[in-house]
């Protein structure tokens, strides 16, 4: 087997994705070394996830597309094979052409979950396509490893230690900027499953199990790829929701409770309770947490089933449209 040359591009390149410890700063430096390929036009990554419906065992599916920056608001999906590829494929590199366009598709499958999806709009030559195809194989290899650490074994979602490190990143972004004159911030809500413990005790833990799983992927397909979403522990989840004004926030936390609300599960239904908050950058990510922790225990006593704000000032809750960040 003949060893990689220092100047062999595929070994230089792969080096680059070997410095990165995350899967967010992984999948970033992948998307910034494809989109500078010659034979590239577009590229896009995708997280997939999948539910089976135990009532009808109907199959779903929701896509949300790896986000560039806090401020990529261009849609979750692409205008490519993305459907296709989600219900017809599975596994490996290959190529799709429709239309007379190509797409070459990154399609990790396997010993991952939820599905990964790297998709190329272009026509890449022969020793493009090489090095391209190496570059899979170091990427597949790495996000297996980055998910074993990174992901929530149940739900598939972030789980805490990772969450730590993107609401540093977020906090990263604030700093230095002039946020008096901004109107779009980023929030910060902890969701906490209702009467959870009764789900479990009445039913038992394969559907205390069932409403987690299900409740993340509404989470999945309620709020937008440029949002990040964890399993925060037991029947609590976290969400950041990015880039939006107050009432933003509320009107996406809203509509994820409602779809809450209206799902059938096989035993019924449930609510959840919210408490959400801004990230300000002068308040450190402890202080923080407690701050929405502090709405959500007001939400939970105040009846369930309903969203509650703390605008970091005096007693914290405050139901006012108008909010004085700083």
């Amino acid at each position: 087997m003949r060893m990689a040359e220092p100047e062999d591009p595929a070994f230089i390149l792969s080096l680059r994705l070997l410095d990165h410890k995350s899967y967010q700063a992984l999948t970033h430096e992948l998307l910034r070394i494809l989109s500078a390929t010659a034979g590239v036009d577009e590229v896009s990554s995708f997280e997939i996830f999948t539910l089976t419906r135990d009532i009808d065992q109907t199959t779903d599916y929701s896509a949300r597309r790896f986000p560039l920056s806090l401020d990529d608001c261009s849609g979750n999906e692409s205008d490519g094979p993305l459907d296709e590829v989600v219900k017809q494929h599975k596994g490996g590199m290959y190529e799709i052409r429709q239309h007379g366009v190509i797409w070459y598709i990154f399609d990790i499958y396997e010993n991952v979950k939820p599905r990964r999806l790297v998709i190329i709009r272009g026509h890449l030559e022969e020793s493009e396509y090489r090095i391209i195809a190496s570059l899979f194989q170091v990427y597949q290899r790495l996000v297996e490893l980055l998910d074993s650490k990174e992901r929530d074994n149940l739900t598939h979602l972030h789980n805490r230690q990772t969450m730590d490190l993107i609401l540093d990143q977020v906090f990263d972004f604030y700093q230095g900027r002039d946020l008096a004159s901004e109107d779009k911030f980023s929030w910060v809500a902890i969701l906490d499953i209702d009467h959870f413990k009764e789900v479990n005790d009445t039913f038992g833990h394969l559907y205390g199990d069932e409403v987690l799983i299900i409740f993340s992927r509404i989470m999945e397909k309620t709020f937008r790829h440029t949002d990040f979403i964890f399993r925060y522990g037991g029947e609590e989840f976290l969400v950041i929701i990015n880039r939006v004004t107050r009432e933003g926030a509320h009107l996406a936390l809203e509509r994820f409770r409602k779809a809450v609300e209206d799902y059938e599960f096989s035993f019924g239904k449930i609510t959840v309770s919210i408490g959400y908050t801004f990230v300000n950058p002068k308040v450190n990510q402890r202080n923080l947490l407690e701050f929405a922790d502090s709405a959500l225990y007001t939400a939970k006593s105040t009846g369930r089933n309903r969203i509650v704000f703390n605008d970091q000032t005096n007693g914290g809750i405050n139901n006012a449209n108008d909010i004085e960040f700083f």
